[in-house]
């Protein structure tokens, strides 16, 4: 799902807002492992097994997964649109207890009530905390010592004292105070019931309409995902290969040096392909994303190519021993760079960056650098896919 293809602020139904949740993770390409351990690195509890469970669920789940899977799929800069969603959304739909938060809950299963709920009173906050109940502070109220409040207008008068004198209006004031206090529940009776048949309606209604909410939901998710360009089909065990820019011809992507000397390692340069160099190999990660590895051609050590994201050679691709399964800036999305050229680009996961030629140079020497992808023939390259049975020692 791109960023275009549903907005949380469009999403109307608590399946319609799981639907999303679920394709959000599917587009991260991160497993629920890699989930857990990218929420553990910025502070946030979010295990594996619940992630599973509220993934499988129709029923929102607490504010502060939510706001945990979304930060973890990379979404942060959009938490807002979807803390806003469920707030707009669970008031009006029961929300899944997925553990305990903090020591002591023992709740489990359902609660009807969300986190800007009043739990004392069970009525539902808006947004600055105010509750929709009246205040209930009402001149002319009086409050028995049994807690029974009822307006001092319509207040029983009790019975004179033995031998006192009664007035003469005395005994048709308590009457007419007894018929007003029977009046004045019958209303409520009444008004309980309507309350009982709306939500037997409402909830009739919404039944029917969740297989239409789904559906809608699934639709959408299935045609954003259709608008991703394809991906270069690597075998589950990975291969060998080699990465050509698209020209000139005979140079391929391989290892070499800075050219101003500012960084002394070795970097992803172009060089003729005849020239020895790392043999490249393509190992699949989560989802659609691709780690480049290459093998060191004396030490058959392997590397992962890295995009450096700060010092001197901030932009450039090195490659590096400590590979992780989860970092952005070794994996890849190698998709197809045009429905009618040949060619792949390589995009960093879960971001609109590319590798390609600095300034589009076409000389032996030239650096792959990070850079915003776009139609330059510069982040077009050719890969050959060459076949061999084993992979890297």
């Amino acid at each position: 799902m791109d960023d275009d293809s549903l907005h949380p602020a469009d999403l109307r139904s608590a399946e319609e807002f799981m639907a999303a949740l679920r394709a959000l993770k599917a587009r991260s390409g991160l497993t629920l492992r890699q989930l857990e351990s990218r929420a553990a690195d910025r502070g946030d509890v979010l295990p594996r097994s619940t992630v599973a469970d509220i993934l499988r669920k129709q029923t929102l789940p607490r504010p502060d997964l939510v706001a945990a899977l979304v930060r973890a799929c990379g979404e942060q800069d959009r938490l807002a649109e979807w803390t806003g969603a469920w707030k707009r959304l669970a008031c009006a739909v029961p929300i899944a207890d997925t553990g305990p938060t903090d020591t002591g809950s023992a709740h489990a299963g359902l609660t009807d009530v969300n986190a800007n709920a009043d739990t004392s009173t069970g009525t539902c906050a808006g947004p600055d905390g105010e509750t929709d109940t009246d205040s209930g502070s009402g001149s002319g109220t009086d409050v028995d010592s049994d807690g029974d409040s009822t307006p001092s207008h319509e207040r029983q008068i009790p019975p004179p004292a033995a031998g006192s004198a009664l007035p003469p209006h005395a005994g048709q004031a308590a009457k007419s105070g007894l018929a007003k206090s029977g009046l004045r529940r019958r209303p409520l009776v009444l008004v309980g019931a309507a309350v009982l048949v709306g939500a037997a309606a409402t909830g009739l209604l919404l039944a029917g309409d969740l297989t239409t909410s789904q559906s809608r939901a699934t639709r959408a998710t299935d045609a954003a995902r259709a608008r991703l360009p394809e991906v270069l089909a690597v075998r589950s065990a990975g291969s060998w290969a080699r990465i050509r820019p698209v020209r000139p011809a005979g140079l391929c992507l391989t290892a070499g040096r800075e050219r101003s000397g500012r960084y002394r390692s070795e970097v992803a340069v172009q060089r003729p392909c005849t020239e020895p160099g790392p043999r490249t190999f393509l190992q699949p990660a989560a989802g659609d994303l691709t780690a480049i590895k290459w093998e060191h051609p004396v030490e058959k050590v392997m590397g992962c190519l890295t995009i450096l994201d700060s010092g001197p050679a901030q932009g450039l691709v090195e490659p590096q021993e400590n590979c992780q399964s989860d970092k952005d800036a070794q994996l890849f999305r190698i998709e197809r760079y045009s429905p009618t050229a040949q060619g792949y680009r390589l995009r960093r996961a879960r971001t609109d960056l590319c590798l390609g030629i600095r300034d589009g140079a076409t000389g032996a020497g030239a650096e792959a650098v990070q850079e915003p992808c776009g139609a330059e023939p510069a982040q077009r390259f050719l890969i050959d896919l060459i076949p061999q049975t084993n992979g890297p020692d």
